[in-house]
């Protein structure tokens, strides 16, 4: 794949998965991403154990997910040594990244005045819970809390009258993290005109009412959520069940134009030309109604019988599948969206890819476009000689840092 982003160098000082998520996706790009952690590492190192999975040295898939094609150096950032690292790091960089929050940036002297008083030529780029104004400002945001809890996603997307959801991990963070990936690749643009790099922002928050910017608008004109599939806000965008049990989800924006052409597929000539059925209008007004017709004839049919209907009236959609189903979705495995990644210990977790992909000429395949995991996510300081090598530091220089434990080099 053609990666647009090579020759940038970007520090990222983040941790768990939002800041992480953003510098893999640059890393995706083609950015050398200089991963910069304390000696006892990243505290998302042991987050995959709350989901079932491995965590040792050689075998760490959910942390390989979001620091995988990074290199690594562990600083100690309390020293004035380990700030003067940092700081010689920053001059040949282009971007810093961090989900510190404000207050410990400005302990450390890496808020966005103190680092673009010394290099004008840095993108600062962070990610907060909250955003940098209000009551909240300062506030620590999981995406659980800022873009689940506070955002009403949480309570408003489950089925109505039942407990608010207990939400994917790390679900908004990704989400948040494509959006400063976006921000940054702005930044790097305006920067290749003037040379001077500028502050970017984004918070879990911000991020959740933009996803969530229909329903912003809607309930602003009467639209309630939650919404129960018994009576949705448009019983032909609703989930359903065929005769052998399997759940499928039907979209029909424009009900004027193919709600007739679904009666005729179900056998229900009868109700051509009612309006309560037929319309958008009469169909939401009588809402709970058409759920409840459709529901008893979708029953009747296979869920390949239905498929054939659908593709006859060219109606649009899907069967609802479990995450753990998406593994072996043909069309996944087909585009690359997930790939077989051997880990260190040789075991093989199958891994999802960073969304977006470049090239130069149209693709005849999909390897003309393949993402490419070029290494493992980095050990704490595993490339920190090698960094310390590359920005001036003698040999001597290094055996002192390492010494007096400023730098950190961790290995198998």
């Amino acid at each position: 794949m053609f990666k647009p982003l090579e020759g940038v160098k970007v520090v990222d000082l983040t941790y768990f998965v939002a800041g992480p998520g953003t510098a893999k996706i640059l890393a995706d790009w083609g950015a050398d991403v200089i991963k910069v952690e304390p000696s006892f590492g990243d505290p998302a190192r042991s987050t995959g154990a709350t989901m079932s999975c491995p965590i040792q040295k050689d075998c760490n898939p959910f942390y390989t997910a979001y620091n995988a094609n990074k290199r690594g150096i562990s600083l100690n950032l309390k020293t004035e040594e380990g700030k003067a690292v940092l700081d010689k790091i920053l001059e040949g960089a282009d971007v810093f990244l961090s989900s510190y929050r404000t207050g410990a940036l400005k302990r450390l002297g890496l808020d966005y005045a103190s680092v673009h008083a010394k290099h004008p030529h840095i993108i600062w780029a962070q990610i907060n819970g909250f955003g940098d104004f209000g009551p909240a400002k300062d506030n620590a945001g999981f995406d659980t809390v800022a873009f689940w809890a506070r955002s009403g996603a949480m309570i408003d997307i489950t089925e109505k009258n039942t407990s608010p959801v207990n939400p994917l991990i790390a679900f908004g963070d990704a989400t948040t993290s494509c959006s400063l990936a976006g921000g940054i690749s702005a930044a790097l643009y305006q920067k290749s005109k003037t040379g001077r790099g500028c502050k970017v922002m984004v918070s879990l928050f911000a991020q959740a009412i933009w996803t969530e910017s229909a329903g912003m608008v809607s309930t602003q004109y009467g639209d309630e959520y939650p919404k129960s599939r018994l009576n949705p806000g448009s019983p032909v965008m609703d989930t359903f069940q065929s005769s052998d049990g399997i759940w499928f989800y039907m979209s029909i924006l424009e009900p004027d134009r193919y709600n007739s052409a679904l009666l005729k597929e179900l056998g229900r000539e009868d109700l051509l030309g009612d309006e309560r059925y037929c319309t958008a209008v009469g169909s939401k007004a009588n809402s709970a109604m058409v759920v409840e017709t459709l529901s008893k004839e979708f029953a009747k049919h296979t869920m390949v019988e239905i498929e054939g209907m659908f593709a006859r009236a060219d109606i649009a959609y899907d069967r609802v599948q479990h995450i753990k189903e998406v593994l072996d979705d043909p069309q996944a495995l087909e585009n690359m969206y997930i790939v077989p990644v051997k880990n260190t210990d040789g075991s093989v977790t199958k891994q999802p890819m960073t969304p977006i992909r470049f090239c130069l000429e149209e693709p005849k395949t999909v390897k003309d476009i393949a993402p490419t995991v070029d290494r493992q996510a980095p050990l704490v300081g595993e490339h920190s000689v090698e960094i310390l090598k590359e920005v001036g530091y003698s040999q001597a220089e290094i055996d002192k840092l390492l010494a007096d434990k400023v730098v950190t080099v961790d290995s198998l």
